[in-house]
Order: structure tokens, then sequence, then C-alpha cells
């Protein structure tokens, strides 16, 4: 990434003290992220992208497939399901002699249980066959049913794609959602459709579009509160909205998304409702991120080191072990950062594969040890030289 960012700064003939000071941040930080001495974390990367009049994925080097012929097939399905997706959007009608599958739902479910198992490769594959049914059964008598399943596989859809690099495809993704979640007219199911469309804005640093966004559909569903699920999606929102403003450099309003996303845990519990897995749980994984992304690297493995994650789906572990590398990095653990780094490829290897978050921190552990053979192997399988 280092590289990535250096080239594109030579391309624009600007000094480190220049390009440094568009983006914010000290020319000797960025001067370190150049070297490799450095790792970014999600929100400087959108400013250095912004800074380099470039996107994030220019500088971090996604869509990137390394050998590994799980990840090749599930970025072929991505290509499939992109123009599966351009081809039948839910406003046009559906074509004569067309049926509904009447498995629809069971396979919609197939689907997000393979997505929750970070199998992007099943998932998108499946989701591609799935698109026409759901596109035909959204227009027919069991309307509810399938714009349901639209609004949480969509969903799944936009999760996948974000993982392997494809933002354009996954902003599509999460716009069908959205377009489900119309037409159904939940508003939990508008506030979910929110928080995926939301996502990918941040993802490209658009924090201030994703934190309105999700804003409005959680006003809009607090005035439905005694609606099925209304309170854990809630909740997730201000997990959604604590992400948006610590991108937007507001840690009064982030913290205050993150206290009244516990508080509302504390009424709930652990449920499932719309695959969240909102509970306490959550909250402390987000908790972690948070404190990373905020300079307290001690502070996050802490309050890791309380969570009790072994029945949470691999989506879930992936992102709170990925999480756990970076802090470990930064605190100079680096032997448990590297356990950490393997296990989450254990648990989920499509998607460490595939993060960029991973791989930047495995290519900082391979600077830092190499000699160690553990780390040349995890760099190797993830397509990360130094």
């Amino acid at each position: 990434m280092g590289e990535r960012i250096q080239t594109r700064r030579d391309l624009r003939g600007w000094s480190i003290r220049h390009a440094a000071s568009r983006a914010g941040i000290a020319h000797t930080t960025w001067s370190r992220i150049e070297k490799g001495e450095l790792r970014t974390d999600r929100y400087m990367i959108a400013d250095i992208a912004a800074a380099l009049e470039c996107s994030i994925t220019d500088l971090t080097g996604q869509p990137y497939a390394p050998a590994d012929r799980q990840l090749e097939s599930a970025h072929i399905a991505s290509e499939r399901l992109w123009q599966a997706m351009m081809a039948l959007p839910l406003d046009e009608p559906p074509s004569a002699g067309e049926e509904a599958t009447a498995d629809l739902w069971r396979e919609s479910e197939l689907i997000r249980d393979l997505y929750a198992r970070t199998d992007y490769a099943g998932a998108l594959s499946r989701l591609v066959a799935l698109v026409p049914a759901l596109h035909t059964a959204a227009h027919g008598p069991d309307s509810a049913t399938a714009l349901t399943a639209a609004v949480q596989v969509y969903g799944v859809g936009m999760g996948a794609l974000l993982s392997l690099g494809h933002p354009a495809y996954a902003w599509l993704a999460a716009q069908r959602s959205i377009e489900a979640a119309q037409r159904l007219g939940d508003p939990a199911a508008l506030a979910v459709a929110a928080v995926n469309r939301g996502r990918v804005s941040a993802n490209t640093g658009a924090f201030g579009p994703a934190f309105s966004a999700v804003d409005r559909a959680a006003n809009e569903l607090e005035q439905h509160a005694d609606s099925p699920a209304a309170l854990d999606v809630l909740g997730f929102t201000h997990l959604a909205r604590a992400h948006h403003a610590t991108g937007m450099r507001d840690e009064s309003a982030a913290a205050g998304h993150l206290a009244e996303a516990a508080q509302l845990a504390e009424r709930t519990g652990e449920t499932e409702a719309w695959d969240l897995q909102w509970g306490a749980r959550n909250v402390g994984l987000w908790t972690v991120a948070h404190q990373i992304d905020t300079g307290r690297p001690g502070d996050a493995v802490e309050t890791a080191s309380g969570l009790d994650v072994a029945t949470l789906p691999p989506i879930r572990r992936v992102n709170l072990y990925t999480d756990l590398a970076r802090a470990l990095t930064d605190v100079r653990r680096d032997d448990e950062a590297v356990r950490m780094l393997m296990t989450a490829e254990r648990v989920a290897p499509q998607h460490t594969r595939s993060s960029a978050a991973a791989r930047e921190t495995a290519r900082v552990l391979l600077r830092k040890s190499r000699r160690a053979s553990t780390v040349q192997g995890l760099c190797e399988r993830m397509g990360v030289s130094d």
C-alpha cells in the first residue's frame, strides 16, 4: 500500500509535505506509511485517497485474488451477480412465462448461512441463480416473503462483494436491498437496507452521507418501536452511526451512539433478527474496532479479552481476529498478532486473504519478522510481498 501511495503522489508531482497537508496528517506520518513502517486505519486511508484524488481501492490493491481457487470462483461469481442485478431491477415487471421458485425462502436461508460462514464463492454463486426467481416472486401473490428475502440476500451480496474488493458492485446490491425494503414498507427492513448502503458509502470514505442515510432511517424506525425486531435493528443503527461519526472525526457523537447501543443491548439480550447477531457481544466487537481506530490499541486488547465469541458465526469472529491482530501489532506483541491472523485465516480463509486490513497487517509483520516462517507462509497465501 505504501508503494501505491508513493506512486500516486509521484504522478502528481507533489512533495510529501504537500500531500500530507491535503490529507490533514503529519508529513512524518505520511512518510512512514509510504515506507511501510506504519499501518493506516480505515479512516486515514480515506483521507489519503481523497488527498491523492483516487479511490480507496486504488491504494488498497483490491480486488485482489491470490492463488486460491475458491477466491477465484468468488470473483467470477461477483461479475455474474453484477450482470444479473443490472438485468433485473425490481421495478421491471417479470417476463411472461417466468415462474417463482417454491423453495425461494429456503434457498435464501442457505445463501445467508454460506455468507455467515464466509463462503463467498458459494453464497454469490447461489445468489446469481436466485436473482431471477426473487424478481419474479416480488411481483407475485407472496411478494412480502420474496421482498423480505431480497432485503437480506442482497445485503449478503453487498457484504461479500465489499469484502472481495468490488465496491461498485456492492453499491448496486445495497441499492437492490433498498428497493426491496421500500416495496415492502417495513421500517425495520428500511433501516437494515440503509445500514447496508451506508456501509458501502463509508467504505469509499463518504462518511457524512452514510451517517445521514442511516440516521434518517433510524429516526423513522423510532416511530415504530413496538414493531417486531425494531429495537434490535435500532441498536444496530447506533453501531453504524458510531462508525460513521468516527470517520467524520466526531468523537463525541461516536461515543454517544456506542453508549445508546449498549443500553439497548441490555434491554433486548442476544438476538438473531435480520441476521444482525445483535446484542452485547456485537456492541463489544464494534467497541474493539472503535478503540483501535481512535488510537487506543491497548484498550481494544483489554476489551476483546472479555468477549466470548465462540458461538458467533465466522463472519463476526473473523473481524474481531483481524482487529485484534491490528491492535497487537500496534502494541508490539507481534507473535500474538501473527497467531491472531492465523486464527482469522483458519476461521475464514476467503475473507482473510481478501481483507485489505489483514493483508496490510501481515505485510507489517513480515517486515518486522523476516525470518519467521509462519509470517512468510501466511503472506504467500495472501499474495503479500515486502
